[in-house]
């Protein structure tokens, strides 16, 4: 009687429960591994920084003083603008909801939205949602905390992820650790600048044509203008409804202030800014956007970009190796 053999080996079958199982508990923590490696991100686009204060300050002082430095003014925001558009939203969701009902252009599935109920209850829901609001809050100083704490052990994490390369290897993965990081880097230096950038442009333009709730609509425009491809349209919408709402004059000039804004901004900003650290078609771009935000929703289209510019680096990597 011929014995049967059987094409997979017990340690293929180990191999292929552990991978299952990793695949499960990455499911289970989603949330917390895309704190950390926002986390990674964050630390790698501010520790050029840190190290050039390194050269007056201890490492843990320098890398305190640039986390704060972006705490502070999201800090004054919290405190002084979002009060304000709080008490505001109610009123330009009736104003929006006023303009769709009545505009003759838009079609009767949008219509149909009645954004009136949201502005009723907008500010109890704002009120009770303290758990949800909590939340994010949490989530965000737990990803500034982790930040802090990958930039103070850079150099240890370092020494430890290369301990476990083996040494004809060590070389090269340090220049794909460095071209990553570049990468990364610059694409969230450039993006936080380019919006800091667009929310003060868009508050200047829009005070200066005179549409209502210039400081709201100029925060959530460059909110907004961090989510790559999509982004400048959405903030450019309400701000321009609203102002059609004042008058032609205003609806038009709100309407040639952001393309004319956009325009800059892609043409001059962002080439100077990202230094071709991105280089992506739009077409790619726009896709890498589409399934960052179907897969982890406004932080997925944040960091789709970069992750998406990283790949032809890390493909170059595993071919040298083969």
């Amino acid at each position: 009687m011929s014995k049967i053999e059987h094409p997979l080996s017990w340690n293929a079958i180990g191999r292929i429960v552990a991978t299952i199982f990793g695949i499960y508990l990455a499911w289970i923590l989603y949330r917390t591994l895309l704190m950390i490696f926002v986390s990674i991100m964050l630390a790698a686009a501010f520790y050029p920084l840190v190290f050039k204060l390194q050269k007056k300050l201890t490492l843990p002082l320098a890398s305190i003083l640039v986390v704060f430095s972006l705490l502070i003014p999201i800090i004054i925001i919290l405190f002084t603008i979002v009060p304000g558009i709080i008490v505001q939203f109610p009123e330009i969701l009736r104003t929006l909801d006023q303009v769709v009902t009545q505009s003759s252009i838009i079609p009767p599935a949008i219509k149909n939205i009645d954004l009136s109920q949201y502005s009723q209850n907008a500010g109890t829901y704002i009120l009770r949602s303290t758990s949800q609001i909590t939340g994010y809050l949490t989530a965000f100083f737990t990803v500034m905390f982790l930040t802090l704490y990958f930039l103070i052990d850079s150099k240890r994490l370092n020494e430890i992820i290369l301990s476990l390369i083996p040494d004809e290897h060590k070389e090269k993965a340090q220049k794909l650790a460095e071209d990553l990081t570049r990468i990364n880097g610059q694409y969230i230096r450039g993006n936080l600048v380019i919006s800091l950038i667009c929310g003060v442009s868009t508050y200047i333009g829009l005070s200066a044509i005179g549409v209502p709730y210039a400081p709201a609509l100029a925060l959530f425009a460059g909110l907004v203008d961090l989510l790559p491809q999509i982004g400048a349209v959405i903030g450019a919408t309400p701000a321009v409804i609203l102002a059609f709402t004042v008058s032609p004059t205003h609806g038009l000039a709100t309407l040639a202030l952001f393309i004319v804004y956009q325009q800059i901004e892609n043409n001059v900003l962002s080439p100077n800014v990202y230094n071709k650290a991105l280089d992506l078609s739009p077409a790619l771009s726009f896709i890498a956007v589409l399934i960052g935000g179907s897969l982890a929703g406004i932080v997925g289209a944040f960091i789709a970009l970069p992750i998406a510019a990283s790949i032809p680096t890390i493909v170059k990597y595993i071919q040298s190796h083969e």
